[in-house]
């Protein structure tokens, strides 16, 4: 083992090296050499000014393309694949329809012929066509060019991410790793990956989780042993612990036109496939507001990053559409900007989407609207936004007349889910203590993943070392 350790990174897109990127910066901080792949065609060919960022603050971090699997298996065993993980699917009563639907659509046509057929469910179901799946994957030789790739890079630990998306091509370095004896570690991307994506095909040395709640998803759906998981908090939301810079309301109320003196209330898009146009539910609240004693209140409508155009009809006085330039917060000025909205904002309103959680990570007080038009859909029924609703965090309502209710107690400084916010934040969010990074914690993890050091001894050596300055593990 070499004292300086070489750690690979595989990510499927450019965009979410700001999910991993509390834990590459605590690597490089470590003195590691640290590389990250990219797939170039799901990265659209860029490397996107977080990664920029970071590799300009970080000599010891480098970037590239990774490769993808060629050659006569490819085909078969993304198929299986996909197969395999829309048979768990169908061993899910509790998981909305929408997800089976939805994965059907990823299988060749005549495949899915196959499958919508009785005999192809039942085959599906059973514990017989699961094994044959499972085992046709476990066979399959692993990519030759990824595996000579590995050799002439030589890392002391591969680390993938999220590897359980449509066609996951970054899984193949997991398989190729495991084949040549490197530890492997794959690192949950975010708070729904492991209910509303795809299985995880390869069992790592080490899985990193959010929460115990994710925890118990890798054991139940993915099959991942208990002992072979680590809590870690949850990297992506590291930056709303930080000292999180904010921009100058003037200047953010000069950004969103919106005048100085006027109230408003943050509405938080969705993504598409939670609600594909919630443009006139904005529009509903939008009345209601008008028609009441608080008709000065605007509505700040912020899209989702990959749902972008859904409010660009909405023409009323008392709604302004952000348009921003960026999907992500992933930069230092949209930070500020999204940090800014939240805390200028008399509330934060929405159906379901991670932006939510950053709202109350923030301390901002969150509206879920549970409204009829969406109570058969995943936009309520999906697992892992019950979590959210059992937890407490959000003030809860079923129409507009609940949600002026509700912003009234607000207004009135009766803030009803506060304590339930600060529970949360230690039970998802970071398990150790408030003062102790999920990066660090993940950075700890793989460190000792690559020394080969087993999973169920992380938790413990994270409890204990700790050095005081802010919650950095040694």
């Amino acid at each position: 083992m070499r004292s300086k350790l070489r750690i690979l990174f595989v990510l499927r897109w450019s965009y979410i090296f700001t999910y991993h990127e509390s834990t590459i910066r605590e690597l490089c901080k470590r003195g590691y050499d640290v590389e990250v792949l990219f797939d170039e065609v799901h990265s659209a060919g860029d490397a996107g000014t977080a990664v920029m960022a970071a590799v300009s603050d970080h000599v010891n971090l480098s970037w590239g393309w990774s490769l993808r699997r060629i050659g006569i298996w490819r085909k078969p065993v993304f198929v299986a694949r996909e197969l395999l993980t829309y048979a768990s699917y169908l061993g899910r009563p509790e998981q909305d329809e929408y997800y089976i639907k939805r994965w059907e659509k990823y299988l060749p046509a005549y495949i899915q012929r196959l499958v919508t057929s009785w005999i192809g469910r039942l085959f599906l179901k059973s514990k017989l066509g699961r094994w044959v799946l499972k085992k046709f994957i476990e066979i399959v030789p692993s990519d030759r060019a990824i595996c000579a790739s590995l050799r002439e890079w030589n890392p002391d630990v591969v680390i993938a991410s999220p590897s359980n998306m449509k066609y996951s091509e970054e899984i193949e370095y997991v398989k190729a790793a495991k084949t040549m004896g490197i530890p492997t570690v794959i690192a949950v991307l975010s708070w729904d990956n492991l209910t509303t994506k795809g299985l995880l095909h390869e069992t790592p040395a080490a899985t990193l989780v959010w929460n115990r709640a994710q925890q118990a998803e890798a054991v139940s759906i993915h099959d991942i042993p208990k002992d072979m998981t680590v809590v870690t908090g949850a990297p992506f939301l590291d930056k709303w612990f930080d000292d999180v810079p904010v921009m100058e309301e003037k200047t953010f109320r000069r950004l969103v036109n919106i005048d100085h003196d006027t109230p408003f209330v943050l509405y938080l898009g969705s993504s598409a496939n939670i609600a594909r146009n919630e443009s006139w539910l904005v529009a509903a609240l939008a009345s209601r507001l008008a028609r009441s004693n608080h008709a000065d209140i605007k509505i700040l409508a912020r899209a989702h990053g990959g749902n972008s155009d859904i409010f660009e009809e909405l023409s009323m006085s008392n709604v302004t559409v952000w348009d921003r330039s960026e999907s992500l917060p992933d930069s230092r000025e949209s930070l500020m900007q999204f940090a800014a909205a939240l805390r200028y904002s008399v509330c934060a309103v929405g159906l379901n989407t991670t932006a939510m959680v950053d709202a109350l990570l923030m301390d901002s007080p969150v509206i879920t609207l549970l409204v009829p038009e969406y109570a058969d859909t995943n936009a309520s029924k999906a697992v892992h936004f019950s979590y959210l609703l059992d937890a407490g965090v959000y003030l809860k309502v079923k129409d507009t007349d609940e949600f002026m209710a509700g912003l009234e107690l607000i207004l009135q400084g009766k803030d009803l889910t506060q304590v339930e916010r600060q529970q949360f934040k230690l039970d998802f969010i970071r398990p150790y203590g408030m003062d102790i990074s999920a990066g660090s914690v993940a950075a700890t993890a793989i460190e000792m993943t690559a020394k080969r050091r087993p999973p169920s001894e992380i938790g413990q050596i994270v409890s204990k070392r700790r050095d005081g300055k802010g919650g950095n593990l040694l």
